[in-house]
């Protein structure tokens, strides 16, 4: 439901400015970026009293574009929405600390129940950030947009081994603040820093979020512009406490390239 709600919000605020098109020269511009390495991701999980620890032996996770539109708006302000997905498969054991014969050890929960069956956890995260800024020109070369948003989190998480199957979807929103800026070259070379991050700590549970990257644009022509540059992607979330301890983490670190069109 919520990529459905996005697109309707995109649409409509595209017509907008094709109606108001005296607003600017410029009144959309889609971007559309390639990642050459997958993020890396890890679970962490142990009970609180460590009878019960999950062995990540074999995580995947998975992240090959992402699509950015965003509006000029009235007075140096701009609209941005950025979207990209995150699918991620952990295999291991969730294990029990057993003894036997006065031998104690981690267990698989499978090997104790009579299960052989390799305990598997999967998740996918559709990343939608919302994102508002205000340009400022510090000189004819030198321009900075700082900004801040609400990264839409809609998360699917599924569990399997033991004879059980368990599956669970929820949203999570995080604001979070950010800047852009840009250094121009000349007419056709600039160079850019864009970076969002978040970051929440109490008592027991944690959150962070970072999206940086740094690139060279290549004006082609008016209307197309080439981007090569490199990109950091970390969100991690844990909570202590309760029956357990658990910690989340993907961490991506990719070169990228990048095609923008505007209109």
């Amino acid at each position: 439901m919520i990529n459905i709600n996005y697109i309707k919000v995109i649409i409509i605020v595209f017509n907008i400015f094709l109606i108001n098109n005296c607003w600017g020269n410029e009144l959309v511009y889609v971007k559309k970026t390639y990642f050459t390495n997958q993020p890396k991701s890890s679970i962490s999980a142990t009970s609180t009293d460590e009878t019960t620890k999950w062995f990540d032996d074999y995580p995947k996770a998975e992240s090959n574009d992402e699509l950015e539109i965003g509006f000029y708006l009235p007075k140096d302000f701009g609209l941005t929405f950025r979207k990209n997905k995150i699918a991620g498969v952990h295999k291991g054991a969730a294990t029990k600390y057993v003894c036997i014969l006065g031998l104690c050890s981690y267990v698989s929960g499978g090997i104790v129940s009579g299960n052989s069956s390799t305990d598997t956890i999967s998740y996918q995260i559709d990343s939608w950030q919302i994102m508002l800024d205000k340009l400022f020109k510090l000189n004819d070369t030198i321009l900075i947009k700082p900004r801040f948003g609400i990264n839409f989190l809609d998360t699917s998480l599924s569990f399997s081994g033991v004879g059980e199957n368990i599956s669970e979807k929820q949203i999570i929103p995080l604001p979070f603040l950010g800047f852009h800026s840009e250094i121009y070259f000349n007419s056709v070379y600039s160079l850019y820093l864009d970076s969002n991050f978040f970051k929440y700590k109490e008592s027991k549970i944690s959150v962070n979020f970072n999206d940086t990257s740094i690139g060279i644009n290549s004006q082609i022509n008016k209307y197309i512009k080439i981007t090569a540059g490199y990109k950091k992607y970390d969100f991690g979330i844990s909570n202590k406490g309760g029956s357990s301890n658990i910690s989340f983490n993907i961490e991506q670190k990719t070169p990228f390239v990048a095609v923008t069109l505007s209109y």
